[in-house]
């Protein structure tokens, strides 16, 4: 049986796996939420079912799941609860981001006999400093939003380092860092995003992994994707299982009114809008496939993506986020105290807003993507991290 075989295997037990827990994961949703991090129940489930190591490559145990596999986890994940599924794709993403770009000494250490740790934090925002030493680096820094802390063993630390500019992210035990249990948010309540703080925190080498594609070790299936265009991944999936879980709660809702007692959600007008924003999830869905099924053709080529590739990724996550946030308008304009009322209507709604802050899935993300398809830009424009690069027009 060859490893990508079993691999599979794995896949397809973890979506059994889910299916499974499903409605425990709904059941708990409620007091995850005031909880302000999943339950013990769904903790424990969601360990069993293997789900953190999606994108850990294969021969350290891992699933080494293919784009079009993780759109299809996290998006089940996301219409069961979206805070759960915002905190799992988090912990997913920089769970594997360490076993792909760590080196040989702590991936050995780390990844041993099928476990794994769970990483939490922010290997993408380099808001933390760091000073070379002998055998590694001295860091301080506070970072943000780190979703998934209260399951998390490690913590990733993003950090510039102050002689050269350059750009690092280090690995360190949760029990090393200060963390502020200051999550207050109007949405996205249990994914526990917290603040963490190191400060003077000696980083031994071995610990210490450069981003980017360019410098992964492992996992074939993900070579050649910037964290970015994974972020937008987990975005567009996440926001695809939002929208219909909320187009969903809102069938329920219309079913059991009796059309003679003229509701809002029995009119005409409701019907027309809700086939309308059902036809967009389809549609957002339909693109979200076809775009990242020819991704992967290009990646299987072991090919870098092009920029219109690039360009219609991100364009894909930024409508499936555009198209959450308006089906949640039209839950607020139609379901009236339904969605005034503590609940399933007003939870996900005020996540489908929470999680539409994304920076990858902005209204801006669009507006650059239509520069770059428009073909109105100079020769060599390209997509940096989250941002268009524009070179300077020559001037006369």
């Amino acid at each position: 049986m060859t490893v990508r075989t079993q691999v599979n295997e794995d896949f397809s037990g973890l979506l059994k796996q889910l299916d499974e827990i499903y409605p425990l994961l709904q059941s708990e949703a409620a007091d995850s939420e005031r909880l302000r991090r999943p339950t013990p129940a769904v903790q424990d489930a969601l360990r069993d079912s293997g789900v953190f190591g999606l994108m850990v490559p294969a021969g350290l145990g891992g699933m080494e799941a293919s784009p079009l596999q993780i759109l299809q986890v996290m998006e089940k994940l996301s219409h069961a609860d979206a805070s759960l599924g915002w905190l799992v794709r988090a912990v997913v993403s920089e769970t594997a981001a360490a076993a792909t770009y760590l080196g040989d000494e702590a991936v050995a250490e780390l990844f041993t006999q099928n476990t794994f740790p769970l990483v939490a934090g922010q290997s993408t925002a380099f808001t933390g400093q760091a000073v070379r030493e002998d055998g590694g680096y001295r860091v301080s820094g506070v970072w943000q939003f780190a979703a998934g802390v209260s399951m998390a063993t490690h913590l990733n630390l993003a950090v510039t380092v102050q002689e050269t500019g350059e750009r690092l992210v280090c690995l360190v035990p949760r029990a090393a860092l200060r963390i502020s249990d200051n999550w207050d948010m109007l949405g996205l309540r249990a994914t526990a995003s917290l603040d963490y703080q190191a400060e003077n925190l000696l980083v031994k080498d071995a610990y210490v992994f450069r981003p980017g594609p360019q410098h992964a070790r492992r996992s074939r299936s993900l070579h050649g994707l910037s964290p970015a265009l994974l972020a937008g991944l987990h975005q567009a999936a996440w926001s695809q299982g939002v929208g219909r879980r909320m187009l969903d709660e809102l069938r329920e809702l219309t079913q059991r009114k009796d059309p003679a007692a003229g509701s809002p959600v029995t009119s005409d007008e409701f019907f027309a809008e809700y086939a309308r924003h059902f036809s967009h999830v389809r549609g957002t869905m339909a693109l979200l496939r076809e775009t990242w099924r020819d991704n992967e053709s290009t990646l299987a080529a072991e090919a870098q993506l092009d920029d219109e590739q690039e360009t219609m990724s991100r364009l894909a996550c930024s409508l499936a986020s555009r198209t959450a946030v308006e089906i949640s308008q039209l839950v607020h304009r139609f379901a009236g105290a339904q969605v005034m009322r503590d609940g399933t209507l007003q939870r996900f709604f005020r996540d489908s807003h929470a999680g539409s802050q994304h920076r990858g899935s902005s209204h801006i993300v669009t507006q650059k993507c239509g520069r770059m398809l428009s073909g109105t830009l100079p020769a060599g424009s390209h997509w940096g991290f989250f941002d268009l690069v524009v070179p300077e027009q020559a001037t006369a």
